[in-house]
């Protein structure tokens, strides 16, 4: 059940992707949208929490160190990728969110003793080539393509953002041992809110307000981004860490698509050809 999680979540951040690269594009401020998602996202999970009975407000130390260091990550990862798909194409910063299940990879063996197995490894190294592939242009060598990488600020912002997101992941995976989905998400959500309300508050409320003229993409992207992080959340319950952020690094294919279908990026086609890279390690993955 976990594979089919993964993969939804990897359909729902691609949407997400997609509405906050129509935000941003909109000249819509990347601290206002972050603070509004994380909102709701927290009012969300505290309705579904009251609903449920969930136990709210009774948290383990050594939960609430975790979910800080979460929300710190998350804070700052959301908001670099922000800024960085403000900067460039979607169908060229989301190909480079797929170095994320390498770096989690090394932070997962030494700090969760997870290790994948032979399959499944390769699985996640033809993850990350089809990633590499997705950002390639047709004429273009593996050598530029790296030259591009640490010269390319919007491509430097979306390496960044990934490294965080990766750290963040699995301190997710400590905190679900902990206590619940639902409870996890509502005090990142909130805390990170939490964060970055006060840089609105004091440089950005004149943003902020012009939020209003977008209501509903702002809706659509809150509400991808809460589905997104709340189905990898249920797949990291039972699967490896670096199993199910490889597969929701699918996302990538999706949002090429998106970026074609969508936003009119032309040059997004010539980026699919890593896709089947992918998909085969997202099967030696689910297979493994």
């Amino acid at each position: 059940m976990w594979i089919v999680y993964s993969v939804l979540c990897a359909l729902s951040d691609s949407l997400a992707s997609l509405f906050n690269k129509q935000l941003v594009s909109k000249k819509q401020d990347a601290f206002s949208i972050s603070v509004f998602i994380h909102g709701f996202g927290a009012i969300t999970m505290l309705v579904v929490g009251i609903v449920t009975s969930e136990k709210l407000l009774v948290l383990p130390l050594n939960a609430f160190l975790l979910l800080i260091a979460t929300a710190a990550s998350a804070a700052a990862a959301g908001v670099i990728l922000l800024l960085a798909l403000k900067k460039g194409d979607l169908s060229l910063i989301a190909p480079i969110q797929t170095i994320t299940p390498l770096l989690i990879l090394i932070i997962a063996i030494f700090f969760l003793n997870e290790a994948p197995k032979p399959i499944g490894l390769a699985g996640i190294m033809l993850v990350v080539i089809g990633g590499i592939l997705l950002d390639k242009s047709p004429k273009e060598s593996f050598r530029s393509i790296m030259i591009r990488i640490v010269t390319y600020k919007p491509a430097l912002l979306g390496v960044a953002a990934a490294a965080l997101y990766a750290l963040a992941s699995v301190f997710d995976k400590g905190g679900l041992k902990l206590v619940s989905v639902g409870v996890w998400i509502f005090y990142v959500y909130f805390f990170v809110f939490l964060f970055v309300l006060p840089v609105v508050l004091i440089k950005k409320r004149k943003e902020f307000v012009k939020l209003k003229k977008h209501k509903r993409l702002l809706l659509s992207s809150s509400v991808f981004s809460v589905a997104a992080i709340y189905l990898q959340l249920l797949a990291l319950k039972t699967a490896l860490v670096t199993y199910v952020l490889s597969i929701k690094r699918l996302s990538s294919v999706f949002a090429v698509i998106l970026a074609y279908l969508v936003l009119n990026e032309k040059k997004a086609l010539f980026r699919l050809k890593g896709a089947i890279l992918m998909v085969v390690g997202a099967i030696l993955i689910g297979i493994s």
